[in-house]
Parts: C-alpha cells; structure tokens; sequence
C-alpha cells in the first residue's frame, strides 16, 4: 500500500488547525492512519486528533494556498476489524 500525506484535523485548539499525517492508502477513497512523519503519535504530542492511529477514514479534497489536499473527514467503523 502507498503511504501518502493527508490532514487530520486536531482538536480542542481554539480555532480549525490541520496536522499532516501519514497515511496509506488503502483505494476507493479509504485511508489508514499511521501516525505523523516523525513516527510520533497524537499523545506523543499533547493533541487530540479527530480520528485516532489505526482509524479507517474518508477525505475530502480541499484546495488550499499550497494545492489539492486530503482533510481527513469521515471514519469507516468495523473497518480492518
């Protein structure tokens, strides 16, 4: 599977911030989270993700300053179960 970039939306900032995380990807618009870039989790780092390593997501596709990207956006439950 390749492992792409994608943003997970952080909670309980004061305001929308976005980490990038890696992530593979799994096809049919159907992502795995892997951690971040560093190998570091959300509780390495004292933030809380929306959806946690492990998670099964979807994306939506924003288009930002720096071009097309993933946010993910919706967690597939009893996926990879």
């Amino acid at each position: 599977m390749k492992q792409i970039l994608i943003y997970m939306p952080l909670l309980n900032d004061g305001t929308t911030v976005l980490r990038p995380v890696v992530a593979s990807d799994i096809g049919n618009d159907t992502y795995k989270i892997i951690g971040t870039e560093q190998g570091s989790s959300p509780e390495e780092l004292d933030k809380e993700w929306l959806f946690p390593a492990g998670s099964y997501v979807t994306c939506k596709t924003e288009k930002r300053t720096i071009g097309a990207i993933l946010i993910a956006d919706g967690l597939l439950k009893n996926w990879g179960v």
